[in-house]
């Protein structure tokens, strides 16, 4: 696992709140805090206490450990896929990981 700091904080909260389609000001006062909030974090300017960052976590409605997983890239996503992945039956998920393995052949 690599060194965490200011800027995967910034990098990962970014991702995250792309995938969210929401801007970092929106996102700032929806957290309760000044306009500037996740574009100071996101520009490595500022460190979220770990309040923040839990506030973080809830606002995306993802863990702490999801948050620092490195291999799950987007874990808003992930989160919606498997919900809906747990309404199939065995043959529909073979279907699936066929597909997902066609999809990544190239990757």
């Amino acid at each position: 696992m690599k060194e965490i700091d200011k800027k995967y904080i910034g990098q990962r909260i970014a991702t995250l709140r792309n995938a969210k389609k929401i801007s970092a000001r929106n996102m700032s006062l929806d957290l309760g805090q000044s306009s500037e909030y996740i574009n100071q974090i996101e520009n490595g300017r500022n460190f979220p206490s770990l309040e923040g960052l839990l506030n973080i976590c809830e606002y995306f409605n993802i863990s702490i450990a999801e948050f620092f997983d490195e291999q799950n890239t987007y874990p808003l996503q992930y989160k919606q896929l498997i919900s809906q992945l747990n309404k199939l039956d065995n043959s529909e998920l073979d279907l699936i990981i066929e597909l997902v393995k066609l999809i990544t052949k190239d990757k």
